[in-house]
């Protein structure tokens, strides 16, 4: 794919490996149009992106408002609090919370399962992006995002093209 999806009213997308700075730069364009709420799970959100794509306009960038989460339980905490109001959602790295050891595999399945009820509830405003990288080879991250994708309506996937080694070789 080589565009990121628009935000519909009514819908949720889960894009799959977006490009990080693609999917900053479709922040700013978006907030060109409407207010939005950026909830950044994986330290994902570059203030200074953001602003180049919006050309510096402060009337822009003052309608995005942004809250970081890094747990799991701080995640599905603000994903509980945000209203389903008329302006869109986008998180970011929303299962990079989820990869805390220290949490058990259990809990981490109960807050997914929270955090995608809320997330239909959600969608019946503006619109909501859910962006997820591809997981760990860990059991419980692959079962966690297959969970997620097969909850999600929309599923957008962006895959990196091989490269090749580009290593020289010698005799």
């Amino acid at each position: 794919m080589n565009t990121l999806p628009v935000l519909r009213p009514k819908e949720w997308n889960l894009i799959i490996s977006p490009p990080h700075t693609r999917m900053l730069i479709a922040i700013a364009h978006i907030a060109y149009h409407a207010e939005l709420t950026i909830l950044d799970c994986g330290r994902q959100f570059d203030s200074s992106v953001v602003a180049r794509a919006a050309r510096g306009r402060h009337d822009v960038i003052d309608r995005i408002k942004v809250q970081r989460a890094f747990t799991c339980y701080e995640a599905v905490k603000l994903i509980e609090r945000l209203p389903g109001a008329n302006a869109p959602v986008i998180v970011l790295d929303f299962l990079s919370t989820f990869q805390d050891e220290n949490v058990k595999t259990q809990s981490r399945r109960y807050l997914l399962e929270v955090s995608i009820r809320h997330f239909q509830r959600l969608s019946h405003g503006a619109g909501l992006a859910v962006s997820v990288d591809l997981p760990s080879p860990s059991p419980d991250s692959i079962l966690l995002f297959e969970r997620l994708r097969a909850a999600a309506p929309n599923v957008s996937s962006y895959e990196s093209t091989p490269q090749s080694s580009g290593q020289l070789r010698f005799l």
